[in-house]
């Protein structure tokens, strides 16, 4: 008689082990939808005269849990950009602008601090150029470089954030990126040679669910 009570007991006891490993207190798998906007920064041999621009992102995240403290989140997203906003209304000018797709994979720390919850993130971005720019030199409309691409199609940087949660669904934070590959295409030719790296730092707010 005992040991079937026993036997039931151990089972008991492994459903309830089971149960709690598949149900913790944080969501295995989590939707994030952010909205961002801020700085846009060229850095290299040929960034002067672009800075400080403007950028506007948009993404999409799955937050995947490893454990209490780590998750790993793939993502997508779309910015568009615009170098030198002091002067891109102005007469002759021709500010770097492009609109560009992203995918990245960041790996998050969790914790808690004073009561709020935050989020560390780092990890590589893969940018595609979907609406690139070209140069106009409108002081001499018949020079060959007119029309000619600035920046190559790919990029490839490093995606470091830090994001804060309030409530059930609430976020916002900080994100960046780090162009790490020499983005200017090169045109010996034409006397345009040099490195031209793409950054942006910015301000996000969104919802997780």
């Amino acid at each position: 008689m005992k040991r079937p009570i026993v036997t039931i007991a151990l089972l008991a006891i492994s459903v309830c082990m089971v149960s709690a490993q598949e149900n913790p207190s944080w969501k295995r798998l989590e939707n994030n939808i952010m909205l961002g906007g801020g700085l846009f920064l060229e850095s290299g041999s040929q960034s002067y005269g672009n800075n400080p621009g403007a950028v506007l992102r948009l993404s999409y995240g799955l937050d995947v849990r490893l454990n209490e403290k780590w998750s790993v989140m793939p993502g997508a997203g779309l910015r568009a950009q615009l170098g030198d906003i002091r002067h891109f209304m102005s007469k002759g000018g021709d500010p770097d602008g492009m609109a560009m797709a992203d995918v990245f994979v960041v790996g998050r720390y969790h914790f808690v601090s004073d009561g709020t919850r935050i989020l560390v993130g780092l990890g590589p971005a893969l940018s595609y150029m979907v609406s690139p720019d070209t140069y106009y030199i409108d002081a001499d409309p018949m020079d060959p470089l007119n029309n000619k691409e600035k920046f190559k199609r790919f990029d490839v940087g490093l995606q470091p954030s830090v994001t804060f949660l309030h409530g059930k669904h609430f976020q916002w934070g900080f994100e960046g990126s780090i162009g790490l590959l020499n983005a200017m295409r090169q045109y010996a030719e034409y006397n345009r040679q040099g490195s031209i790296h793409l950054h942006y730092l910015a301000v996000t707010c969104g919802w997780h669910f």
